[in-house]
């Protein structure tokens, strides 16, 4: 880039050659190599973007659960460029969620190695996980569920649930969901609740 003094030609704008003349706001005449300016709505881009549309619309039925299990108001954020990361399979326009793919919450809690969710009568699903405390973990550790019926798009938050000592918990769905395919997944939190662990995906379960 070069600047320049035009008593003769006065003020110099505009594409010349290969070269682009410019004046600044203090005054200053510019010249500079002409470069086309990058595509700002390429093939890739679009594709992100429509995965973005796809991944917000699919995932609006979780924002207030988003907002609780990643402990923070904007959890529908963290949920979207998680589930964009891991979740989303397939190519644009086709795009679907892999829900055991699915992140519901993040942290430096253990979690549970051994998970297991089936239905027992009615609509109660018996879930059971091993009791194994890491470093990071106590018996007081609570056992949050969550429980998702995609056909509905409702999903069913039992926060702190059980305790993780207990290695087992029973939860009644809606009578309504009777005959449906539900997702599970489960997570650990502190006492307090100021630490959550990731959250794991136990499996899908018919009604």
């Amino acid at each position: 880039m070069a600047t320049f003094n035009s008593t003769t030609f006065g003020t110099i704008s505009g594409r010349h050659g290969s070269a682009v003349a410019a004046t600044t706001k203090d005054g200053k005449s510019i010249l500079k190599v002409f470069r086309a300016p990058a595509n700002p709505n390429t093939g890739k881009q679009q594709a992100q973007r429509s995965k973005f549309g796809f991944t917000n619309s699919e995932l609006s039925c979780m924002r207030n659960l988003f907002k609780t299990t990643f402990l923070s108001p904007n959890g529908m954020h963290q949920g979207v460029s998680l589930a964009m990361k891991q979740a989303v399979v397939g190519e644009a326009p086709n795009f679907a969620i892999d829900y055991s793919l699915l992140t519901l919450s993040v942290g430096s809690v253990d979690s549970a190695g051994m998970l297991s969710a089936v239905k027992t009568t009615g609509t109660k699903v018996k879930l059971d996980w091993d009791t194994t405390i890491g470093t990071n973990s106590t018996e007081k550790d609570g056992v949050t569920i969550v429980f998702f019926n995609p056909a509905d798009k409702i999903s069913v938050l039992k926060q702190n649930h059980a305790l993780r000592i207990a290695g087992t918990a029973e939860v009644e769905l809606p009578e309504i969901w009777a005959g449906s395919e539900i997702h599970c997944w489960i997570y650990f939190s502190t006492p307090a609740d100021a630490l959550n662990s990731a959250s794991k995906y136990v499996g899908l379960v018919q009604l």
